[in-house]
C-alpha cells in the first residue's frame, strides 16, 4: 500500500525537488549574477556623466598664523592667551567661458565637516570667513558650523554691491572664492612676558618663545562641498586639507605661513546620478 502511495507522489516530489534546486541556484548564483550586471550598468552611467567635469576646485590657498591677546585691564603682557589660526580659499573653475545653465550655481551648501589636530589643547573650530578679512585674526566665541554651511547665492552686480560678506555668499558663475576659517582657541594660556622670553610678537612669531611642536598643532580639516546647477543637476566634491605650519619653503615662526596649491586635478566634482 505504501509503495502504491510512494509511487504515486514520487513524481510530483521529484519535480518539488528540483524546482527547490532551481530556485535555490537563482537566488546564490542567477541573482547575484543580474545584481552584478545591473551594478556594471550603472557604472558605466555614472561614469559617462562624469566624462567630461563641469565643476573643478582649480586652487586652494591656505594661510596660517597666530594671535596673542592680553587679558590684563593695563595691557602689561601678563596674561596672553595665545592661539593659532588658518584660513582656506578655494577656487571653483566652471571651465567654460560661455555662462550657461550647466556651468552656474543654484545651490551651495558644504557638510561632513572634520577636525584632526595631534596637539589636544584649546579648542578648535571651524568657521565662515569673511573672504575680505583673509588672514586677519577673529576670536569666535563658540562653534559657528554646525552640522551645514548654506550660501547665499549671487546673480547680479546690484546684489555684489548689496551684499553682506560676514554671511555665507558665493557667486553664480563662480567667480569668488569659497572661504573658511579655522581656530584653536587658547592653546596657552596666562603667558607671560619676562626678561628671560624677550619680547612678544603678536603673531606666528611667538612661537619662536614656546616649546610647541608645531607638527602635532597643524590640524587636517576635511569637509563635503555640495553644488546645484541650474539643470537641478547636482555635484560633489570631498576636500581634505593638511595645514601645515611648517614646510620646505618656510614656518609660521617667520611671522605666518602661506600655501598655494594649483594642482588640483583629483578634485573634479562628481555629478549625482539617479537610478
Amino acid at each position: 500500500m505504501w509503495k502504491k502511495i510512494l509511487g504515486k507522489f514520487a513524481l510530483p516530489i521529484l519535480c518539488f525537488i528540483i524546482l527547490a534546486i532551481l530556485y535555490i541556484d537563482y537566488q546564490f548564483i542567477f541573482s547575484k549574477m543580474a545584481s552584478r550586471s545591473r551594478f556594471v550598468k550603472e557604472l558605466i552611467v555614472i561614469s559617462d556623466a562624469n566624462r567630461e567635469p563641469v565643476f573643478r576646485v582649480s586652487k586652494m590657498i591656505k594661510y596660517s598664523s597666530a594671535e596673542a591677546t592680553d587679558n590684563t585691564a593695563e595691557q602689561n603682557l601678563q596674561d596672553l592667551s595665545i592661539s593659532q589660526y588658518s584660513d582656506i580659499a578655494l577656487y571653483i573653475d566652471n571651465f567654460k567661458e560661455e555662462i550657461t545653465e550647466e556651468n552656474t550655481i543654484k545651490e551651495l551648501y558644504l557638510d561632513n565637516f572634520k577636525i584632526d589636530v595631534g596637539y589636544h589643547y584649546g579648542a578648535p573650530t571651524l568657521y565662515y570667513k569673511n573672504p575680505l578679512e583673509i588672514s586677519k585674526f577673529r576670536m569666535v566665541e563658540e562653534n559657528e558650523i554646525k552640522d551645514k554651511l548654506e550660501y547665499e547665492i549671487i546673480y547680479t552686480n546690484e546684489e555684489n554691491q548689496n551684499t553682506d560678506y560676514h554671511k555665507p555668499v558665493f557667486f553664480t558663475d563662480c567667480s569668488n572664492p569659497i572661504t573658511i576659517g579655522y581656530i584653536n582657541k587658547e592653546i596657552i594660556n596666562n603667558y607671560q612676558v619676562t626678561k628671560e622670553n624677550g619680547l612678544v610678537s603678536f603673531d606666528g612669531r611667538i612661537f619662536n618663545n614656546l616649546d610647541i611642536n608645531l607638527k602635532e598643532l597643524s590640524p587636517k580639516i576635511s569637509f563635503t562641498i555640495h553644488l546645484k546647477n541650474h539643470l537641478d543637476e547636482r555635484f560633489i566634491c570631498n576636500v581634505s586639507a593638511n595645514l601645515k605650519l611648517e614646510t620646505e619653503k618656510g614656518s609660521v615662526k617667520s611671522g605666518y605661513i602661506i600655501e598655494i596649491l594649483e594642482d588640483m586635478k583629483y578634485y573634479n566634482f562628481f555629478k549625482e546620478v539617479k537610478f
